[in-house]
């Protein structure tokens, strides 16, 4: 044994000696999976997330960007510790945390004031609870856009869609839209769709613009109807174990690397309206509607609310509590100045 140690230190002197750098211990990488494709502002909130915080990180930990197109197996990989990190929307993750669903409540808000001020304030205390109880994390709520209807040909009042053949995503609000409207729901996970589109077996289904416009939807199903008949928050969500065991200077310094959601929710805005312009200038179709022409599409989809938050299920009703009671804080506080 004596003999052997002598060997092993004879051995290293004589690497060190010819200038041969024995290999550092590997560095620990994680993956964030997201549906966020390069070229669209969502991948860019993402990808400024995992810069800023590999910046900060120092080489202790690095976050790598994973296209992962169906969210539901996303959010499972993460929940499992295959991936370590994801970056959706709550109708993503409608698998595994179905009360989010809650927060796409068809026609829930009046506008994007009262929207962010009560997420925040009200709706994200709760649901990061429930997020907990899954094993997730949830570290940032902010937007990817409103949903809107997406067509073959312009499908611009309710009865346009009645009968037709829509995708319907995992989402119990795009369930109970399309129920609504008497569409003929095909339930479809995102990945099918696009060929689900050219191939005719559907006619259409409800995106956001800044995803849609990124897809082959947007050549299959040219016409985008600006009906606003819910909104997708976004997410950031990590594995909790994992993000429990971080070491808590790294941990800290992963949340603050975290967007600032008001800022998130201005790149998205103030984005859309000049990708719909570059959408229309390229053949494509964004229909904009009057006050009345949307609210003959909230007066059929409207009446579907309660059923929808009872279809969920679970503590859907806690949460849907909180976003009303935050809506009357909010109306109390800037709605009667």
């Amino acid at each position: 044994m004596k003999r052997f140690r002598s060997l092993l230190s004879a051995a290293a002197m004589s690497v060190a000696a010819l200038g041969v750098s024995l290999p550092a211990a590997a560095q620990e990488v994680w993956k964030l999976g997201t549906a966020a494709n390069p070229g669209t502002v969502l991948y860019d909130i993402v990808m400024k997330f995992i810069n800023d915080f590999n910046a900060a990180a120092g080489g202790e930990l690095k976050l790598e960007y994973q296209n992962v197109s169906n969210e539901q197996e996303m959010h499972q990989q993460v929940v499992r510790g295959r991936l370590q990190l994801g970056a959706s929307s709550f109708a993503g993750g409608a698998i595994i945390v179905p009360e989010g669903a809650v927060f796409n409540t068809p026609y829930l808000w009046k506008n994007d004031a009262e929207r962010a001020w009560v997420t925040d304030n009200h709706g994200v205390p709760v649901i990061k609870k429930f997020y907990a109880e899954k094993g997730l994390e949830l570290i940032l709520v902010a937007d990817v856009g409103w949903n809107d209807i997406i067509c073959k040909t312009a499908c611009l009042t309710p009865d346009t869609v009645k009968g037709q053949k829509m995708r319907v995503s995992p989402s119990p609000a795009s369930r109970i839209v399309f129920k609504q409207l008497g569409a003929n729901g095909v339930q479809m996970p995102l990945s099918e769709l696009f060929p689900g589109l050219q191939s005719g077996l559907v006619n259409g289904a409800d995106l956001p613009f800044l995803f849609y416009v990124t897809t082959p939807a947007a050549q299959s199903a040219p016409h985008y109807v600006i009906t606003r008949h819910y909104h997708h928050p976004s997410t950031f969500i990590v594995n909790k174990a994992l993000f429990d065991g971080m070491k808590p200077a790294l941990r800290e310094k992963l949340l603050k690397a975290v967007p600032d959601a008001n800022w998130a929710r201005k790149q998205v805005a103030d984005t859309e309206v000049p990708k719909m312009k570059e959408f229309a200038a390229k053949g494509g179709f964004v229909h904009q509607l009057t006050d009345q022409q949307r609210e003959a599409w909230a007066a059929v989809i409207r009446p579907g609310q309660a059923e929808m938050v009872s279809a969920v299920g679970g503590g859907a009703q806690q949460v849907y509590d909180a976003l009303m009671q935050g809506k009357k804080v909010w109306a109390e506080k800037y709605e009667k100045k």
